[in-house]
């Protein structure tokens, strides 16, 4: 069987090590996929890096495999986080999927004038990473950090970190005259629907790292610009 399976595990991972999965990624292991003894698989974290395992022991419910060697990757790490303001759930899930594909250091989800709710399921978004990084080849995946207001967030960042937001009526383009780079904590921030209100783009004018960035002509619903976001600000990094 080919090793395109892959799989993510919350534990250290060391050559020649034994490993349990647990009861939902047995489940997926022995149920979906249809693995046998001696199948090869992936398995990787965002601290050690991705192994080549072999399915060591396997019953109905338990499946455990054995470390083989780290794989030698190409990985790019993005260093760039995502504030957003809550949408609704099946517009939250896409934009937290397709993120994650793209490669975003941090979710961080905020309260804003317009938010659609007060509140996330943590364990349900983490669950949409989770495959998505696995499917999509992804080592790092990005946290989630707990929901709060857009002011008390951006109170208290580091004043040397960048946060740049979506504004149609910016003249700033996301290219190298931004003078950013890999090493500065950068942050993207997409409104709501609706997008800020009035007083809130008076407060992120007055906020001294804070600087508006043009996506085009055109409105974006907020999980798009969040796409196009990240997808231009990551273009940047991968020519540094």
């Amino acid at each position: 069987m080919s090793s395109k399976i892959r799989i993510y595990i919350n534990k250290n991972l060391e050559t020649n090590n034994t490993l349990d999965f647990d009861v939902n990624d047995s489940h997926y292991l022995n149920h979906v996929m249809r693995v046998k003894k001696n199948d090869q698989i992936t398995v990787f974290n965002s601290k050690d890096g991705e192994f080549l395992a072999e399915i060591y022991h396997l019953n109905k419910k338990k499946i455990t495999c054995k470390i083989l060697k780290k794989n030698v990757l190409k990985v790019f790490k993005s260093n760039i986080s995502l504030i957003f303001s809550l949408i609704k759930n099946t517009k939250l899930d896409f934009l937290i999927q397709k993120c994650t594909e793209i490669g975003v250091k941090q979710f961080i989800p905020v309260i804003t004038d317009r938010s659609i709710s007060k509140s996330i399921n943590k364990a349900r978004l983490f669950k949409i990473i989770k495959e998505t990084a696995e499917q999509s080849g992804q080592v790092f995946l990005p946290e989630i950090k707990e929901v709060k207001k857009i002011s008390d967030f951006l109170n208290t960042l580091n004043p040397k970190s960048k946060v740049f937001f979506g504004d149609i009526n910016s003249k700033n383009i996301i290219n190298n005259k931004l003078n950013i780079n890999s090493e500065n904590d950068i942050y993207f921030l997409v409104g709501p629907e609706g997008d800020f209100s009035l007083d809130e783009i008076k407060f992120l004018e007055n906020v001294k790292n804070c600087t508006g960035v043009s996506l085009g002509n055109t409105i974006l619903r907020s999980e798009t610009a969040a796409i196009v976001g990240l997808t231009l600000f990551n273009s940047l990094f991968h020519q540094q």
